[in-house]
């Protein structure tokens, strides 16, 4: 199975833009392409769906085990021609001086060839120095090829390419001009959701007739490669989760799932009903539990608050001890109200008695683990807003999270009858014995 993971050298380089472009130009050319990300990032994953009609995989070498990765590897690229995984930050970044987490621990993991994404604006002959830096600080970087962003014109890129060439054995697969009509859009946490994006479609277009004309496809394919190491005692859990029917919050607020966990319940015998909390006048009949992934509440903050009979529908559920299980976007739904930081105030569904404040600056920010129930798991936060703990709360503080590399720790994971809700992000598979409480906490709804 050959793969290619597209590295950068830092956030914003055009990791996404040329990944997505990159998508659509080989499944224009007959290529089956199985598409992952590298990380915890929600949003780029929905880019590449949108691109190729079928669902993204997280790979994190932080959140799960090197067994994990080729077991979820494996499953994924079956019947592909070839699997692209879009690299997360700068290639080296990761946690501490093993960088736990990053783009090349993953390429290490699964052996795969490497293209670096460079963004050259006010560069020249730098980007040669560059390259080779990238290529030569760790053994085994495998940097096989390079494609250039923000190049002015063919002249600029057959220099370049000269260089790099000439200078660092690698290949110079092709180049990106400049061109602002095929930028995505950002926001406070990250880029805009592709659903939100009503330009998205003529963006991919104009990006892909672009690169038919900069990137050599045959090169991209002599580069890719790879042979995933098998997995050893890999071992899916022994939960029984057929009389569970939870309702999945799913819209363009809620939309932050990765797609393993969602994979994982019905795997092990779940039903899933999806709600769109924006939409519909309450949760759907059938369900005895819910889910709450993350998302953007905050964006959709008015929207949300006037769909008053949702609202009104997941208290009642809450309050009748129903179980429901909730993240980050999640979370904040379920207190009283989200402030914004005009103070402009706009009524959730008042699960827990308490207020969600957005701020200008993160709150907290990567990974952490949490202890729950006497369990721990490896998580990830990113949040711009703080709940209003208040000394007459409705809820415990079930969660006890910790930063191994800063040595701090902090109490958080609201719990109301059977209401969970914490700002933490979990992928099930980092440790089936956690995820094996969250599945404690639903079953309550067949006791």
């Amino acid at each position: 199975m050959q793969g290619l993971i597209i590295a950068g050298t830092n956030s914003g380089c055009g990791k996404t833009t040329i990944t997505i472009g990159l998508m659509n130009l080989l499944k224009l050319a007959g290529y089956s392409v199985a598409p992952f990300k590298a990380g915890p990032d929600y949003i780029d994953p929905l880019f590449h769906k949108y691109v190729l009609n079928k669902n993204s995989y997280n790979l994190d070498s932080f959140l799960m085990s090197g067994n994990t990765i080729n077991y979820l590897y494996n499953k994924q690229v079956h019947n592909n021609d070839l699997a692209i995984i879009e690299g997360v930050m700068g290639y080296y970044d990761g946690l501490g001086t093993e960088m736990k987490g990053s783009t090349y621990e993953l390429a290490s993991l699964l052996n795969i060839p490497v293209i670096l994404t460079i963004n050259c604006k006010g560069l020249y002959q730098s980007v040669s120095a560059i390259v080779k830096g990238y290529c030569e600080l760790m053994p085994h970087a495998d940097i096989k090829g390079v494609i250039l962003n923000n190049v002015s014109n063919y002249d600029q890129f057959s220099f370049l390419k000269s260089e790099i060439e000439k200078r660092c054995n690698v290949v110079c697969i092709g180049y990106l001009p400049n061109n602002s009509n095929y930028a995505l859009e950002s926001r406070h946490l990250g880029l805009v959701q592709a659903e939100e994006d009503t330009n998205l479609k003529l963006k991919i277009e104009l990006l892909t007739n672009t690169l038919k004309q900069t990137i050599d496809i045959d090169s991209l394919m002599n580069v890719a490669g790879g042979s995933v190491l098998p997995e050893h005692n890999f071992t899916m859990p022994a939960i029984d989760l057929s009389n569970l029917r939870i309702g999945v919050a799913y819209d363009k607020a809620f939309r932050f799932y990765y797609h393993h966990n969602i994979e994982l319940l019905t795997e092990l015998g779940a039903k899933l009903h999806y709600f769109s909390p924006l939409r519909d006048s309450k949760i759907p009949a059938e369900c005895n539990c819910l889910y709450i992934g993350g998302g953007y509440p905050e964006v959709f903050a008015q929207e949300l608050s006037d769909n008053k009979p949702m609202l009104m529908s997941i208290n009642n559920a809450a309050q009748n001890n129903m179980p429901i299980y909730a993240e980050c976007g999640g979370l904040m739904y379920l207190t009283e109200s989200i402030i914004d930081i005009e103070g402009n105030e706009n009524n959730m569904c008042g699960v827990f008695n308490s207020k969600t404040q957005m701020t200008n600056s993160l709150q907290h920010f990567g990974y952490c683990n949490i202890e729950y129930n006497g369990e721990s798991t490896f998580a990830h936060e990113f949040h711009k807003s703080k709940i209003d703990n208040r000394s007459q709360a409705n809820y415990t503080l079930e969660y006890t999270l910790s930063k191994q590399n800063k040595n701090r720790n902090w109490q958080c994971g609201l719990k109301h009858k059977n209401t969970l809700g914490a700002y933490a992000h979990i992928h099930f598979y980092s440790n089936f014995k956690f995820f094996e409480q969250i599945t404690k906490l639903w079953k309550q709804a067949i006791i």
